[in-house]
């Protein structure tokens, strides 16, 4: 896939195999006024980063859990918004899945993990 993702200093652009960068828009305080006018007071909108990897053997698995480990990690993944490589403190909002997938040629076990998503603090 031709998009920038990075976990930390961990590349894994090469092991996307979905990928998706959302704007989050929300609101903190809306107010209806008596005459049914709604007025909203727009928070910041947050990025959120949802991926999927193809499969991985146990050290590109333990590689890539290490590098979603800590409470934050910075992200440097592709913005199609703007066109341009982001970097954000993110967190993880998803767990982290490693199903047993096959045992490959190379004798090495591969797993496949489910969809992960991050979202900017």
């Amino acid at each position: 896939m031709d998009i920038t993702l990075k976990l930390g200093a961990l590349d894994v652009h090469e092991k996307v195999s979905t990928y998706s960068a959302q704007r989050e828009v929300s609101y903190g305080k809306i107010i209806v006024t008596m005459d049914d006018v709604e007025h909203a007071v727009r928070s910041k909108d947050r990025y959120v980063v949802t991926f999927s990897l193809f499969p991985m053997t146990e050290d590109e698995a333990t590689a890539y859990c290490n590098a979603l480990r800590s409470s934050t990690v910075e992200v440097t993944f592709s913005d199609p918004y703007t066109k341009t490589d982001v970097v954000k403190t993110m967190r993880v909002t998803s767990n982290l899945d490693a199903a047993f997938a096959l045992v490959s040629v190379d004798g090495k076990r591969r797993y496949k993990g489910g969809a992960v998503q991050l979202r900017e603090i």
